[in-house]
């Protein structure tokens, strides 16, 4: 055990997190002034307009939490996002906890509950909302339990195991990896193994498989589409090719996400099992970070795959490579770590602001690109649907159809999306169908200049304006505008 500093406790780490929260939220407040909702966020948010146990590509979890969110907020852009950061609170105190059970240490748990909340990945997803805000939290709620329930056994943490894992793959598929995980660990110690043949484990696993039922019953009553988009959409692999490039890529993104001192630390800890297998909490942290690290890396190799993929595994990361610098002395790299992951959080969320103090004009490669342009252009079609109240909404594309649907206003909740092969790849294929709209009156929103092969299904095709919004000087929006009349069939 380390000898603890007197403020490395729990009552300071929640004076962190009220400041780290509050701040977040202050953030989030003013940021509606000059960004928009992410494509996603309004997707997400379209599904939180009913209550279902699924949606097309993803569990329903973060539907729900929207509809909480907005329940108290309405239907604003705070609304949407304001759950994210409060999640994280709890997320956060699911860490400190866990370190402490598996070390012992109220140190090591303070230092990793202060890494986490400060975490590139998290300053980011706090503005978010999105899988990955529940998903952390059952996450982490069944690394604590899980830790709990091997050193007693007590039916109370098996239960709570068994209700996060159900809850974690209501967020995301990939909880599944936490099985993985856990059974590795267990085969390879000598003081747990003996759970392998322990009735409550599998009792918690039949618990969380029961908790998710309600979901696979939905996916069974819709195609299976949720599963389809993770092996055709996000997997995408269609081959054995090897895309080294986006394996090193993907290994890049990870230094952002995790921060760059840390994730150096990580990787060299990775490549030291037999230390750490030394020490079992150690064991247990390496095995919860390495399956789900090498499934990603391995996908970002056959295909691609997205920085956020690997964040299950910051929750063990976090407190693996605190524990390991606290306890070989190595504090200031701890320190500095933390330093270098504030800068870049609190560099992120303004952004824009050291721009304009520094004189620099941002270009296409600002990172708040996607979430910049959107409520202008609802704006802009609204006023055009406004001329033709009979038209409904029709959309060629998920994330502008999304976008659209929040902020045009009226919310045209009737939208319908153009889709002539009848293909199925987003929710609004899903739930919506042209074909039941036979005679009806269109406004057309698309990025397409000619649309030749849209305009001979209609008795009339008649282009209304083009939408240009200029957001830097090297990338504007553009989207162009049809009134489409008495639609004809496909």
């Amino acid at each position: 055990m380390t000898t603890p500093a007197r403020f490395a406790n729990l009552k300071t780490l929640f004076l962190v997190i009220a400041v780290v929260t509050i701040y977040r939220l202050l953030i989030l407040h003013a940021a509606v002034q000059y960004i928009d909702l992410y494509a996603d966020e309004a997707y997400y948010w379209g599904w939180a307009q009913h209550f279902d146990f699924g949606y097309y590509s993803k569990p329903p979890m973060v539907a729900w939490l929207i509809m909480l969110g907005t329940s108290l907020f309405g239907d604003t852009f705070f609304g949407i996002k304001v759950l994210s950061p409060i999640v994280y609170i709890f997320t956060t105190l699911n860490i400190f906890f866990l370190a402490k059970e598996l070390f012992d240490d109220e140190e090591v748990a303070f230092w990793s509950g202060a890494a986490f909340i400060t975490l590139p990945a998290v300053w980011l997803s706090s503005l978010i909302i999105s899988t990955d805000v529940p998903f952390l939290f059952f996450w982490s709620l069944g690394m604590l339990f899980f830790v709990k329930a091997l050193k007693s056994d007590r039916w109370r943490d098996w239960i709570v195991t068994g209700i996060a894992g159900g809850g974690g793959l209501l967020s995301k598929y990939t909880m599944i990896i936490f099985v993985v995980s856990a059974f590795g660990y267990l085969a390879t110690s000598a003081r747990f193994r003996h759970h392998l043949k322990n009735p409550r484990l599998y009792a918690a696993m039949g618990l969380a498989a029961m908790l998710y039922l309600p979901n696979l019953w939905w996916n069974a009553n819709h195609q299976f589409v949720s599963f389809k988009h993770v092996s055709r959409d996000n997997a995408h692999i269609t081959g054995i090719y090897f895309h080294v490039g986006k394996m090193f890529a993907f290994l890049g993104s990870q230094f952002g996400v995790f921060g760059p001192i840390l994730f150096g630390w990580l990787l060299a800890l990775l490549l030291r099992y037999r230390t750490l297998a030394k020490e079992e909490p150690m064991k247990l942290l390496w095995w919860f970070v390495v399956p789900m690290f090498a499934l990603i890396l391995t996908v970002s190799l056959l295909s691609r795959a997205f920085a956020n993929w690997s964040a299950p595994m910051y929750v063990a990361s976090t407190v693996l490579v605190t524990a390991w610098l606290l306890y070989r002395n190595r504090r200031k790299w701890l320190y500095a770590a933390l330093a270098v992951n504030i800068l870049l959080g609190v560099g992120l969320y303004h952004l824009h602001d050291i721009a304009k103090a520094a004189h620099i004009e941002l270009t296409r490669k600002d990172p708040y690109k996607r979430v910049r342009g959107w409520k202008e252009l609802g704006e802009r079609v609204s006023v055009l649907m406004r001329r033709y109240p009979h038209a409904k909404l029709l959309s060629d594309d998920r994330k502008t159809m999304a976008e659209l649907i929040f902020y045009v206003r009226p919310h045209p909740f009737d939208a319908v999306r153009w889709n002539p092969r009848h293909e199925l790849r987003d929710q609004y294929e899903l739930t919506t169908d042209m074909q039941k709209h036979l005679g009806e009156d269109f406004i057309f929103v698309t990025e397409r200049p000619t649309i030749a092969d849209v305009a001979r299904r209609f008795e009339e095709a008649r282009k209304l304006e083009t939408i240009v919004i200029p957001l830097y000087k090297d990338y504007k929006m553009v989207y162009h505008v049809y009134y489409l009349k008495h639609f004809k069939g496909y």
